[in-house]
């Protein structure tokens, strides 16, 4: 049986009529079904930690569409790697994962998505599983086509879904302690608003990046591993850069991008602070600090240190190789990922990193283009 089929029937043991409030934080409006059924256009999002929470963001217009096509090409997934935003990640289509390439930083899950509901506590749309939201599609098909609606789907989550008609679907969440007593779930409670499609819920879709690379710039944080008093990391602080270099070429530029005179910065950060820290410095560290202001002593150990380390002859030039490394390591990378690039290369160092730039002058560069490492102590 399928599952439009099972659906059905589980639809028509089921009350069609919604509860007395089902309408009650919502407009009356037309009811006119009208109109023949058009497929809905998926989008595929990401998932993201911020502040402990979960948050679902879109990708860019053209890495959309060219996960899609490599949806749609009719090969097996498993293995298929696409390079998304500016190549800086790569999503494995079969996994459903994205993972950062210059960087080390958590994979996050990747969704193809056609169907949304409304979040708990803010005014996001959250996307549903793939294959819920196959199920959703299948029972609009059939409501549309027969013009048949207020259909009442229960999710894997024991969640109710009513369609009541094409501008109106709500979505309600399980009655605590119906599983108990193994009783269907009814829909009570502030409903949440349920949505079709990418283009009927409120999120920025930006258009994309400008494939062509002018210019290569290596960010070399300073002490600590925050970067800003917001407390962010290297990454995040570089995004920015980047992001307002793409503005000033919408803003400043904009008739030399469309005419193709001209492509776009890329900014990649230089992180020496986890090496430096992972050699086991931390493990010392803490064996000498007293366990009195815990936070004050623990952000002294991971920052103002820093400057003590690079004073010292025994980190100095652990420091300066580990950047120069790294740039060697990111610059290979990014050539491989990037055979056609022409460009200039600079390196930008904010406080410490600019000293440890500074310090090390006498480094220079090879034939090949790699950063090279001379005495400077």
């Amino acid at each position: 049986m399928s599952s439009v089929e099972s659906h059905q029937e589980q639809l028509s043991q089921s009350d069609p009529s919604p509860s007395p409030n089902s309408c009650s934080s919502f407009e009356l409006i037309d009811m006119d079904a009208g109109g023949l059924y058009e497929p809905v256009s998926p989008h595929w999002f990401y998932c993201k930690i911020i502040d402990s929470k979960e948050a679902w963001i879109p990708f860019n217009s053209e890495d959309s569409q060219q996960l899609e096509e490599a949806y749609d090409s009719g090969k097996d997934c498993n293995g298929r790697v696409v390079p998304t935003d500016g190549g800086r990640y790569d999503v494995h289509l079969g996994e459903r994962m994205r993972y950062a390439v210059y960087w080390d930083e958590l994979a996050s899950e990747v969704r193809r998505c056609t169907w949304f509901y409304k979040g708990d506590k803010d005014n996001k749309y959250v996307p549903y599983s793939e294959s819920f939201s196959q199920v959703l599609e299948e029972t609009y098909m059939l409501a549309v086509t027969l013009d048949e609606w207020k259909k009442k789907l229960e999710s894997p989550n024991r969640e109710i879904i009513i369609l009541h008609n094409p501008k109106l679907m709500v979505h309600y969440q399980p009655v605590a302690g119906s599983d108990e007593w193994g009783s269907t779930p009814t829909e009570q409670g502030r409903p949440r608003t349920v949505k079709r499609g990418v283009e009927n819920i409120s999120v920025d879709i930006h258009c994309g990046e400008p494939l062509q690379i002018d210019h290569l710039v290596f960010v070399v944080h300073g002490i600590g591993p925050a970067c800003d008093l917001r407390f962010r990391s290297i990454v995040q602080c570089v995004n920015d850069f980047r992001s307002v270099s793409l503005n000033l070429l919408q803003t400043h530029f904009k008739k030399a991008q469309e005419n193709q005179q001209i492509g776009r910065v890329e900014f990649l950060p230089v992180n020496w602070h986890s090496p430096l820290h992972s050699t086991g410095v931390d493990v010392d560290l803490q064996r000498i600090t007293l366990p009195s202001i815990n936070r004050l002593r623990h952000f002294t150990n991971d920052t103002i240190l820093d400057v003590f380390f690079y004073n010292s002859p025994t980190y100095c030039q652990t420091i300066v190789d580990t950047v120069a490394s790294e740039m060697n390591r990111i610059y290979t990378l990014f050539l491989q990922r990037n055979p056609n690039f022409k460009g200039g290369v600079s390196i930008a160092g904010h406080s410490l990193g600019f000293s440890k730039y500074f310090h090390g002058s006498r480094r220079h560069t090879d034939t090949r283009g790699r950063f090279e490492e001379t005495s400077t102590l």
